[in-house]
């Protein structure tokens, strides 16, 4: 097979994979990553088969091999620290304080599947150790009828938890500003610990040590097996942007200001 076909079966293959997850809210993103992966190998077949009439596509075609080589590259690395990261750490059983961090809260209230995993998880944890506190992490989205961490706290207290138990961060868009905001609630002097999605774990570890808080984390399952590849390739590019602008090395310790 000449290696234009291969890379027009590369484009064709992609192309097929983003459009079987484009119409699933909870995979779209997927859905954009394989389609810009097959634009991207779609326009390499354009450039070999350009290159005998113009020299910069045969310029832009050896640009092209370069970087979808790095892509491979990178994203084989990224997504082995993201599998390496989806364990639970013992020492998350000290844990004072328990940050849960948010997800999508659906139209009608409701926790979408990823969260309410995340808090089923941490119900079972705060069940099995009784002197700690969780904090409920998660701002209103510009799509969801409420905070998260709202949400968050009617769904453990129709459980049964104690709200007593529950403290909410409810001003938070993303991670960063979720790992912030609770420390703040906390102080300095307490061990800490992390639910989130198994896929997130690895990250959020990174970020709760440059928050200066202790890293432990509790990993919550994903809930679709479909759903497992877009969300893979959403932590793919969050943690590859965290290395590109610096931000993935470096858990400070607790008297280090959050990042």
């Amino acid at each position: 097979m000449s290696e234009r076909k291969i890379w027009l079966a590369l484009a064709a293959v992609f192309a097929a994979g983003g459009v079987v997850q484009l119409p699933w809210a909870p995979s779209r993103f997927g859905g954009v990553f394989f389609l810009t992966l097959a634009a991207g190998c779609a326009g390499e077949w354009l450039m070999l088969r350009l290159q005998e009439r113009y020299r910069v596509c045969r310029v832009l075609s050896v640009v092209g091999r370069v970087l979808f080589g790095l892509f491979v590259v990178s994203f084989v690395a990224v997504q082995g620290i993201i599998l390496h990261g989806m364990r639970a750490d013992p020492e998350a059983g000290d844990a004072d304080y328990l940050l849960v961090l948010g997800a999508r809260v659906y139209e009608d209230g409701r926790p979408s599947a990823a969260l309410a995993a995340r808090l089923d998880t941490a119900y079972d944890f705060l069940q099995a150790h009784p002197e700690a506190t969780a904090i409920l992490c998660g701002g209103q989205g510009s799509n969801e009828p409420c905070p998260e961490a709202e949400a968050m706290y009617d769904y453990l207290t129709a459980r049964g938890m104690d709200a007593d138990r529950l403290l909410l961060e409810d001003e938070s868009n993303n991670t960063i500003q979720n790992i912030e905001n609770a420390r703040a609630l906390i102080g300095d002097g307490h061990r800490t610990a992390v639910v989130t999605s198994d896929y997130h774990l690895a990250r959020a570890r990174v970020l709760m040590a440059r928050g200066g808080l202790d890293a432990a984390g509790i990993p919550a399952p994903t809930p679709y097996p479909a759903q497992r590849v877009a969300v893979h390739c959403r932590e793919y590019c969050s943690i590859l942007g965290l290395m590109l602008t610096g931000r993935w090395q470096g858990g400070t310790g607790k008297d280090t200001p959050a990042a």
